[in-house]
């Protein structure tokens, strides 16, 4: 392993000395599948489509391990239905408390009648002591009428206080539950157009992704690329990076196609460089060339080039 990676390493340097550069085929048109955001910033690729497979929109492309969401959506049903089961037992007992303060407001409205008629007759039919005891009664008729009636205002309001607060309540973790069934869906991902599947090589082993990887998120896991405005996409060591510009002639030879090799042009040069520990110390810039009659040859998305700059 040791010296096929030495071996490559050499090539790598080999071809940098003689303005040669390594690429890969793809298109203008291409769909970049990043790894979603997730917590712990890291998640495992569950299931992926087979590479080189031309997939059309909508397609099945990467499944990412669910398995912490589906915990946390399982604790966010569970909320949710306790949640339920607590509203509906304090809604009973408040209907209860609603009953029975009606019957007492009802009770205490038939009291007071009564201790109105009962005081309404004159002393002189019953007596001064009976109709002092009378006057009483019916003050006490009055009072407990106002407070049977302030409970039962209390316990309305309360009413009205409480279905405010389950309805709040059922919104928020309902919400919360819905972001997670979100998140899980999110981590299956389809494909948005038709295209081959190329899949992304780790920024630091340079191996490609496998089922079973770990990514961080933002990753690029894998691409979907039309056959159509092919280009390449090279790096370049940063000690090499003097000798390009963008605009500058190129000729490019496929690994695939022996027999095929094409012009072509540097049409950009990444701004600043990024770590390719697969292929040694330094720093790589990405450069994308555009290719001149690729529509004539037989071109498929992931292909190797070589790139070679053309001399002055």
């Amino acid at each position: 392993m040791k010296k096929s990676l030495i071996l490559t390493l050499m090539f790598v340097t080999a071809l940098s000395h003689a303005d040669m550069y390594t690429g890969t085929v793809e298109s203008s048109q291409t769909q970049v599948i990043n790894m979603p955001q997730v917590r712990g910033w890291q998640a495992k690729i569950a299931e992926m489509i087979d590479e080189g497979s031309f997939v059309e929109a909508g397609d099945f492309l990467v499944r990412i391990d669910g398995s912490e969401v589906d915990s946390t959506i399982e604790s966010k049903v569970e909320q949710l239905d306790v949640f339920k089961a607590s509203a509906k037992r304090d809604m009973i007992q408040i209907e209860i408390d609603l009953n029975n303060a009606n019957l007492a407001f009802e009770r205490a409205k038939v009291t007071r009648k009564v201790a109105q008629l009962k005081a309404d007759v004159p002393v002189n039919f019953i007596g001064e002591l009976e109709f002092k005891e009378r006057q009483l009664a019916l003050k006490k008729s009055i009072k407990d009428l106002n407070d049977a009636e302030n409970e039962l205002n209390t316990i309305i309001k309360n009413k009205r206080e409480k279905e405010l607060e389950i309805e709040l309540g059922l919104q928020q973790k309902q919400q919360e539950l819905t972001y997670w069934q979100g998140q899980l869906a999110a981590l299956s991902i389809t494909a948005d157009q038709s295209g081959y599947v190329i899949y992304a090589a780790h920024p630091r082993t340079g191996s490609k992704y496998q089922v079973g990887d770990q990514a961080n998120s933002g990753m690029e896991i894998l691409r979907v690329s039309k056959k159509q405005n092919m280009k390449v996409k090279a790096w370049v060591n940063a000690i090499d990076v003097p000798k390009i510009t963008q605009g500058k002639a190129v000729k490019v030879s496929f690994d695939a196609l022996p027999n095929a090799q094409v012009n072509g042009e540097i049409t950009s040069i990444s701004s600043g460089g990024r770590d390719k520990n697969d292929w040694g110390d330094g720093l790589y810039y990405e450069v994308e060339v555009s290719l001149n009659g690729a529509d004539d040859i037989e071109l498929l998305p992931g292909m190797s080039a070589l790139v070679k700059l053309s001399e002055v």
